[in-house]
């Protein structure tokens, strides 16, 4: 069976952690593409081969001991550099498949599973709210009411729409998000968090999140589902 779905899978130095995902992943989805970037963290080159991955070494842009980032807010510099590695990653796949799936090291792949496409993004039915303004903003460009956001590991984005909107996305940060934050830090330093800004900037579009049938989270309490996030055993 053909591959419906690529995976882009940021790592850093948690080698039992990445071993596990990959090894998980690979029992149930042998010949799937997957491209392992290090956030400016341990070479995975040797894993990589191991688990027929391509690999990429990075500069940190999460934060460490060395750079004190915030961790819990990007600034536009960090956020352009994550929308350029999940660039890379559709480029990089473009010719074999539509869709991305974002794995991490608290992601357990227990069983194989169909996207069943079309659609933009597929994340957690238990993600969290957007801010106000942020949703606002989404009803005055997209004229449509979005809701939660949840694009953490296991959930899968379509990457032709990401390819598509990606040099307006960039502009938008550029322009807009460092000076937002600063205003009002409260409502949209959400913007920093990656997973709630590929929310935003593809709602923002007109390209609606959905929940992923496929996905499952530990504090859900239900783990029949073929992925499961917040897996932390490895941690």
């Amino acid at each position: 069976m053909k591959p419906e779905f690529a995976v882009f899978y940021q790592v850093y130095k948690n080698e039992k952690a990445t071993r596990f995902v990959l090894e998980n992943f690979r029992k149930h989805f042998p010949y799937n593409t997957v491209v392992l970037i290090s956030d400016g963290g341990d070479d995975f080159s040797s894993l990589a081969k191991e688990y027929d991955c391509s690999f990429h070494m990075k500069e940190n842009i999460f934060g460490n001991s060395e750079n004190n980032y915030n961790v819990h807010c990007y600034d536009s510099k960090r956020t352009i550099e994550w929308w350029s590695r999940h660039k890379l990653v559709s480029e990089y796949t473009s010719h074999e498949v539509d869709y991305v799936m974002i794995l991490e090291d608290d992601v357990f792949v227990q069983d194989k599973f169909c996207i069943n496409p079309p659609f933009a993004l597929r994340g957690t039915r238990t993600g969290m709210r957007l801010r106000d303004k942020m949703l606002e903003e989404i009803k005055e460009k997209a004229g449509y009411d979005a809701d939660i956001y949840g694009m953490c590991g296991g959930a899968i984005y379509n990457s032709k729409i990401l390819l598509l909107i990606y040099d307006d996305v960039v502009k938008d940060i550029e322009e807009n998000m460092d000076r937002l934050i600063e205003e009002d830090y409260m409502q949209w330093a959400l913007t920093g968090a990656v997973d709630a800004n590929m929310t935003y900037h593809f709602n923002k579009r007109g390209y609606k999140y959905d929940t992923a049938p496929w996905l499952g989270e530990v504090r859900e309490g239900n783990f029949d589902y073929p992925v499961i996030h917040q897996w932390k055993e490895n941690y």
